[in-house]
C-alpha cells in the first residue's frame, strides 16, 4: 500500500457549551481520535477544530478549508468523532459524498459510529449513514428553533438576544443578560457621535478617532470603515433594537439624544456634490433678507454669483443684487476676530463652560434621584395591585389596565433617566469642540479642498445669523462666539497690535 494511503486528518467539532461541560470538548475529542489513528497505522497531517463559539459563516469556512486541504494533499482518510460532528447539512453531506465515490481509496472514519465509509461500502452502511445525516439535520434545526424561540422572548422584553455595539457592555440583572452603558468606553462613544458632525469629519477619519480613543473590536482589533458605518447607523444608542431586519423599542439606557443621532444619519446619507451640479453657494441656505424673513437665492452671472430674495415687498425690490464674494470677505474678518493670539483665554473659556458643566450635572444628579425614588414607588405599587388581583379585590381588567400603566410610566422614566446628565454633557463638548473650531475656523473657510457644505457648518455653529437688510449685511456671532471675539480683541490691545 502506498504511503499516502495512511495520511490523515482530523475533524472535530463541538455544537453547545452543554456538550464542552458533558466532556464533549474539542481536546477530549482530538485525543480519542489521536489515539484511533495511533491504534490503526494512521498518520495525521493536520487537525481542524470547530469551536461552538464560531458563527454560523466561519464554521463553514473551517469546514470548506479542510475539504480542499484533502482533495490538495491528496489524502485519503478523514477521521471524526461521529456523523453529526461532520455534516450539519444536505450540502456537506453532497459535498462528503462526491469526494468519497470520485476515489476508491478514500475513506471517512466515524470511530464512534463504528462506520468506515468508503466508495464500495454496502448499501446498508450509505443507508445508516444517510439516517444519522437527517438526524444531525433535525438536531441542528431544533436548536435552531428553540434559540429562536428565546429571542422572541428577550425581544418582546425589550432586550437584545446578542452582544451590543460598543459604549455598552453585558450585566446580570436579576437573573437575566441584559445590556447597560460601560462606564470605559460611553463618554469616548457620546464624543465619536459628535465628532462626526464636525467639518471634515468622515467615516474613515472617525474609525480612526474611535481606535485612537480605544475603542476596539472584540480581537482588539481597529473597526473596518463599513463597521464603523454600521455602528453609527445603529440605532441601538436612542433605544431601538434592529434584529434580523426589524425594529423593536429596547429597554437599554440611551447613549445619545435623537437629535443627535438623526443628525449625524442625516450627514451621512448627504450626497456630495455632483459634476451636473451647474453652482453650490457657499451662502446657500444661510444669508436672509429681513424683511421679507426669506432665504436670499444665488445665480451665476458672467463668472460670479449674485444673490437676492424672492423680491416681493416694495422694500426688498428696492436692494440691489450683492455678490457673493463680498459677503465671504465679511465673514472671513470676523472669523478673524475669533482667533485668539492667547491660549490663557481659550484655557479661560474652558474653564468657565466645565464649572457650569459642574453645577449642571449636580443638578442632574439631584433629579436621577428624585426619579430613583418614584421608579421604586410605582414597582411597589404594581407588587401590591398584583397582591390584590390574586387576594380577588379587583378584577382581571382591572389589573391589567393599572399594570399596563406602570409599565408605560416606569419606560418613560427609564428613557429619562438615562437623557438628564447626556443633555449637559452633550452641551458641555459641543461647546469645547466650537472653541476648538473657532481657532481653526479662517482657514477651513479659506481652503479650497474643504466642500462648501462643511464651510456652511462652520457658519452655522459660529454666527447666529447673517442677514441681508437695505443692501447691508449684518452677521451676528453665537453667544459663545460673541464671547470669544470679544476676549481676543481684549487680548489684542493689551498686546499691542489691535487692528
Amino acid at each position: 500500500m502506498d504511503n499516502t494511503d495512511k495520511l490523515a486528518v482530523i475533524m472535530a467539532r463541538v455544537s453547545s457549551k452543554g456538550q464542552e461541560e458533558e466532556g464533549f470538548s474539542l481536546e477530549s475529542q482530538v485525543k480519542h481520535l489521536t489515539i484511533y489513528c495511533n491504534n490503526n497505522g494512521l498518520v495525521i497531517l493536520k487537525t481542524f477544530k470547530i469551536a461552538e463559539s464560531a458563527s454560523k459563516t466561519e464554521q463553514r469556512k473551517i469546514f470548506k478549508e479542510a475539504m480542499a486541504f484533502i482533495e490538495q494533499r491528496k489524502i485519503k482518510n478523514l477521521i471524526v468523532e461521529k456523523v453529526d460532528r461532520h455534516v450539519r447539512n444536505l450540502h456537506d453531506a453532497v459535498e462528503t459524498h462526491d469526494w468519497l465515490t470520485s476515489d476508491d481509496s478514500r475513506k471517512v472514519h466515524f470511530v464512534k459510529d463504528s462506520i468506515v465509509l468508503h466508495k464500495n461500502s454496502r448499501s446498508q452502511e450509505w443507508l445508516n449513514w444517510g439516517m444519522r445525516v437527517v438526524l444531525a439535520k433535525n438536531y441542528i434545526d431544533n436548536l435552531r428553533e428553540e434559540a429562536m424561540k428565546g429571542w422572541t422572548e428577550k425581544l418582546a422584553q425589550g432586550w437584545m438576544p446578542a452582544a451590543p455595539p460598543p459604549g455598552y457592555m453585558t450585566v446580570l440583572r436579576d437573573g437575566k443578560r441584559v445590556h447597560d452603558l460601560d462606564p470605559r468606553t460611553y463618554k469616548s462613544m457620546q464624543r465619536i457621535f459628535q465628532l462626526m458632525l464636525e467639518p471634515q469629519q468622515t467615516i474613515e477619519t472617525i474609525r480612526h478617532k474611535m481606535t485612537e480613543f480605544g475603542i476596539l473590536t472584540g480581537k482588539d482589533r481597529p473597526f473596518s470603515k463599513s463597521h464603523a458605518h454600521r455602528i453609527l447607523t445603529n440605532p441601538f444608542y436612542i433605544g431601538i433594537i434592529r434584529f434580523n431586519g426589524n425594529e423593536y423599542p429596547g429597554r437599554q439606557p440611551h447613549l445619545i439624544s435623537d437629535e443627535l443621532y438623526y443628525a449625524v444619519q442625516s450627514k451621512i446619507s448627504r450626497k456630495r456634490p455632483t459634476k451636473y451640479r451647474k453652482h453650490n453657494p457657499i451662502l446657500k441656505g444661510i444669508l436672509v433678507c429681513e424683511h421679507c424673513g426669506k432665504n436670499v437665492t444665488w445665480q451665476l452671472q458672467k463668472g460670479r454669483l449674485y444673490g437676492s430674495c424672492q423680491r416681493r415687498l416694495e422694500a426688498c425690490k428696492k436692494q440691489s443684487f450683492i455678490r457673493e464674494d463680498t459677503i465671504v470677505a465679511l465673514i472671513q474678518s470676523k472669523l478673524d476676530n475669533l482667533i485668539c493670539p492667547s491660549q490663557e483665554v481659550i484655557t479661560w473659556l474652558t474653564t468657565l463652560l466645565q464649572n457650569d458643566f459642574r453645577l449642571s450635572i449636580n443638578n442632574a444628579e439631584e433629579a436621577q434621584k428624585a426619579m430613583n425614588e418614584r421608579i421604586g414607588r410605582i414597582k411597589r405599587m404594581d407588587e401590591m395591585l398584583y397582591d390584590d388581583k390574586l387576594a380577588g379585590l379587583i378584577s382581571n381588567e382591572r389589573y391589567l389596565s393599572k399594570h399596563e400603566s406602570f409599565i408605560s410610566e416606569l419606560n418613560d422614566l427609564q428613557k429619562q433617566k438615562g437623557g438628564i446628565s447626556q443633555k449637559y454633557e452633550e452641551k458641555y463638548m459641543n461647546g469645547i469642540a466650537n472653541i476648538k473650531l473657532s481657532q481653526d475656523a479662517k482657514r477651513m473657510f479659506s481652503d479650497t479642498n474643504i466642500i462648501n457644505d462643511d464651510k456652511r457648518l462652520i457658519l452655522t455653529k459660529l454666527f447666529e445669523k447673517i442677514s441681508l437688510k437695505d443692501n447691508s449685511i449684518s452677521v451676528t456671532y453665537t453667544k459663545l462666539a460673541q464671547a470669544i471675539a470679544r476676549n481676543s480683541g481684549q487680548t489684542r490691545e493689551i498686546l499691542g497690535y489691535a487692528k
